[in-house]
């Protein structure tokens, strides 16, 4: 579901409570209000604030290694030979395993054939012509660079609000939105202004866990990124079966795509790809 459609149901389920709610006198109310407030602000601005860093840090990484990449595949194709079209054929597998493979998982699910793009660089001990001898060196430096890439999405991509804050924050966020709901003055005014409020608190917690887990750009940083990779290299996209099943990725009528079966999934051996 839409994140903007789970907020318009709970904006909708925080009004009617608010209006079937007959307002209570609560003591201290202003008190209450204002030291829950206070506390959550803090917390979650913290929490948001290292959570968006994350966020971009992931996006600039994923961007990062993929140029690096398609770099090191045009310097293979400048280097050619048997040796050169192993170096290709590579990091297109590099790639499909990248897809496969969610972000959490990237580092380890993908190492094995990150590596074996470089095996057939032992082979290459010099190469004749100075455009080759060049991009051979160019390539021995990528195997330095970007590998750094590679550990900082590993570093970045998990979540980093653990369970004992998230506890805290939903108890303070359910002692902000009953205040709120339980407390408010008569009038539409007193119920719109409180059902408003109420929402908001609960759509920031939303927000929160939407970006904590990168689910609020899954598509592009866990398929698009990679797929816009095999794409310049002239190869076609590749989706897994269970992205498109879960709703993860929409694909366009007519679309040339390979899609990746698992039989054994949500082991992600014996892949088998189907061209369409």
């Amino acid at each position: 579901m839409h994140f903007a459609v789970k907020l318009g149901l709970i904006a909708l389920a925080c009004l009617v409570i608010a209006f079937l709610v007959v307002p209570v006198q609560i003591a201290n109310y202003d008190g209450l209000l204002t030291a829950a407030t206070f506390l959550f602000s803090v917390l979650y601005g913290f929490e948001i604030s290292v959570v968006i860093n994350n966020f971009l840090q992931l996006k600039t990484q994923l961007a990062i290694e993929n140029a690096g990449l398609l770099t090191i595949f045009h310097l293979a194709d400048i280097i050619g030979g048997a040796e050169g079209g192993k170096i290709k054929d590579n990091v297109e597998k590099y790639l499909l395993t990248a897809i496969d493979c969610p972000l959490e998982r990237h580092l380890v699910g993908t190492d094995k054939d990150f590596f074996n793009i470089f095996e057939p660089v032992k082979k290459l001990s010099s190469v004749k012509g100075d455009q080759k001898g060049q991009a051979l060196q160019y390539l021995n430096e990528a195997i330095y660079y970007v590998p750094q890439s590679r550990n900082q999405v590993a570093e970045f991509a998990p979540r980093f609000v653990d369970p004992p804050v998230w506890t805290m924050l939903s108890v303070l966020a359910g002692i902000l939105v009953a205040i709120l709901l339980v407390g408010h003055g008569t009038g539409a005014i007193g119920i719109v202004a409180s059902a408003i409020f109420s929402t908001t608190v609960i759509g920031a917690l939303m927000l929160l866990d939407e970006i904590d887990s990168n689910r609020i750009q899954e598509a592009h940083l866990e398929y698009d990124i990679f797929n816009e990779t095999l794409v310049q290299i002239g190869r076609e996209k590749y989706y897994p079966d269970f992205a498109i099943k879960s709703g993860a990725v929409k694909i366009r009528s007519g679309e040339k795509i390979r899609i990746g079966h698992f039989p054994k999934y949500p082991s992600l051996v014996e892949r088998t790809i189907e061209k369409r």
